[in-house]
């Protein structure tokens, strides 16, 4: 593909969601606290959805009203779009709160912030972020479900939410990274570089299928960065790109497409450049996939399996998301904002998804 098709910024990228994380030290209002009127909705709509016998999934916002915490819900969604890229929220009290409960709270709360979509080929759409003792060089296995560090990446969403029911034993110390100033500082260092991030790149689906429009080949292809209407736009996970290079119909990555992610990683981990955190039990993290990059630490997890690190993971596609740019049509369907777009195809049936993939979503 042409160079042209994947235009650049004219220069830096400025933008609220360009930071540091050292930006962030001292700063109160970093964490956004769940006030006592919003956790008394979760309560009251918590209660009526269990006395009716509603489902996690299986229910709509109507189903969870939450009739006082209309501003917070904005106020996370601008801070998501238009914002730093992020939200951190912390409160919610989670004494007497079961597994059961907390994906209820966590479901309800997501039909308030946006649609969920598909994480999977089975059609799973909330997810268990949980240690299922996988090997990460397993091209079928996917990084949740290991203790190893995560390398910062996104998701095939425009946000990817996450709820802590239990941290680890030990690390799992979670990290985001804003993608424009990723790239604002590696221009400063090697503009010729930076451009190669703006062609296409291989990458592997991992045994994902494709939408049925889009061709089951193993692999896609789509440039690491892309301009579109003065906002960056990423989608970047390293090792799916590695791991392509197995298909002998995948181009060989050029010594120069290499030293450009190198940079690009080296740079992503550079001292300041990211903003680090433990989760809390009860607390939510909501990151803009095309803005803000994610990651965590590794991890030593409990031996016993109920006493494990547990998140709960939604994709989220929001209202006010921002129109994306042509190259992300075929893979996420649709580039029109606030557009349900992004998923993973759902083409296989939920039941014979193996117990290993732990992203049944009846807790």
């Amino acid at each position: 593909m042409a160079h042209d098709a994947y235009p650049m910024p004219p220069g830096d990228v400025d933008h609220p969601s360009v930071w540091r994380g050292d930006q962030f030290e001292g700063r109160d209002d970093l964490v956004m606290q769940m006030s006592a009127a919003m956790i008394a909705d979760i309560k009251v709509a918590l209660a009526s959805v269990k006395a009716r016998g509603l489902e996690v999934t299986h229910f709509t916002r109507e189903d969870f009203p939450l009739p006082n915490s209309a501003g917070e819900i904005k106020a996370i969604l601008d801070s998501i779009e238009g914002g730093q890229g992020f939200s951190l929220v912390r409160g919610f009290p989670m004494e007497g709160i079961s597994d059961e409960d907390a994906g209820l709270i966590f479901w309800g709360l997501g039909t308030h912030l946006g649609t969920a979509v598909s994480q999977n080929s089975y059609g799973h759409v909330l997810g268990h972020v949980r240690n299922v003792d996988l090997n990460i060089n397993q091209t079928n296995v996917r990084g949740y479900q290991t203790t190893v560090q995560l390398a910062y990446h996104n998701d095939q969403s425009d946000v990817i939410a996450l709820m802590c029911i239990r941290p680890a034993k030990s690390g799992g110390q979670s990290s985001l990274v804003s993608v424009g100033a990723v790239y604002n500082e590696m221009r400063r260092q090697r503009p010729d570089l930076v451009a190669e991030l703006f062609q296409p790149f291989y990458i592997d689906r991992r045994g994902e299928l494709g939408r049925e429009d889009e061709g089951d080949e193993p692999h896609y292809a789509m440039p690491v960065l892309s301009y579109h209407k003065g906002l960056l736009n990423a989608r970047y996970i390293r090792g799916y790109i590695m791991s392509a290079q197995r298909f002998p119909d995948v181009p060989r990555l050029t010594e120069k497409q290499l030293a450009a992610l190198d940079l690009f990683d080296e740079i992503s981990k550079s001292p300041g450049m990211a903003l680090d955190f433990y989760m809390q039990p009860g607390d939510l993290q909501l990151a803009n996939n095309y803005a803000v990059f994610h990651s965590r630490t590794s991890f030593e997890d409990f031996s016993e399996v109920e006493k494990r690190r547990h998140l709960l993971r939604l994709w989220l596609c929001i209202p006010n998301s921002r129109e994306l740019p042509p190259c992300f049509e075929k893979r996420f369907g649709s580039c029109k904002p606030g557009a349900v777009r992004g998923w993973i195809p759902a083409r296989r049936k939920a039941e014979d998804a193996p117990r290993e993939e732990f992203q049944l979503e009846r807790l």
